[in-house]
């Protein structure tokens, strides 16, 4: 560790998580839909983004706020097709999906998030790697927090995911370091497992403390961890 000079993280379930604990289902989903007073249980909506999800993960390159905006219309009109959704209008899908896209309220971050970042940007370069869409960023921004991250690579802007090794690269090219200095923080061991292939050093955050969970990475519960693990 007296080697390390940069940290990278993952977004979503290592720094926050979705506030409403579905990453699709948005802060005024059900106020939205509720207008035409219609009932849907907690498995007919999960199947319905299920669905909807299987259509947008084939779109690989989404690189502006604009074109995310577009791709969550088409997200959300295949939800409310799914449901049967009575008298579906394109307000109504418009609604839905700039609560998705432009909500800087979607995302719950912990509370020691930021305090953790301040001391380890005094010690280490840091920087995001994530599978996400670009309004992540506009998030961070307006939360205060983007300014600690020296990097912030997303996987749509670059049509190429972390399994695939891209988004390192771009990462540890942009902070100016090796992979074998670079820590990388993520929730998923199958994303560690592509970071270990690239060199970098895999820790597993495990944010909502799971009962024996093992891993062959070591296991944090929180990046304050870190400050102790790293010294």
């Amino acid at each position: 560790m007296k080697n390390i000079k940069a940290i990278l993280f993952d977004s979503g379930r290592t720094l926050n998580v979705p506030r409403t604990g579905d990453w699709f289902i948005t802060p005024n989903f059900f106020k939205i839909i509720e207008k035409e007073e219609s009932f849907y249980t907690n498995d007919e909506i999960e199947k319905a983004l299920q669905k909807a999800y299987a259509h947008i993960e084939k779109i690989l390159v989404v690189e502006t706020e604009d074109q995310e905006y577009k791709m969550f219309k088409e997200f959300y009109e295949i939800v409310l097709k799914e449901l049967k959704y009575p008298n579906i209008k394109n307000e109504t899908i418009e609604l839905l999906a700039k609560d998705n896209v432009y909500n800087d309220e979607k995302f719950l971050f912990f509370d020691d998030v930021e305090p953790a970042l301040i001391k380890l940007k005094e010690r280490f370069k840091l920087g995001i790697v994530s599978d996400t869409w670009p309004s992540l960023e506009r998030v961070f921004i307006n939360n205060n927090l983007r300014q600690y991250f020296s990097t912030f690579v997303m996987s749509s802007v670059h049509g190429s995911l972390k399994s695939e090794n891209v988004l390192f690269k771009i990462a540890i090219e942009e902070l100016g370091v090796r992979p074998e200095e670079t820590i990388f923080v993520d929730d998923s061991e199958t994303n560690l497992d592509s970071a270990k292939e690239f060199g970098l050093i895999p820790i597993l955050i495990d944010v909502y403390n799971c009962e024996n969970l093992k891993s062959k990475y070591p296991i944090i519960n929180s990046i304050n961890e870190l400050i102790h693990y790293t010294n």
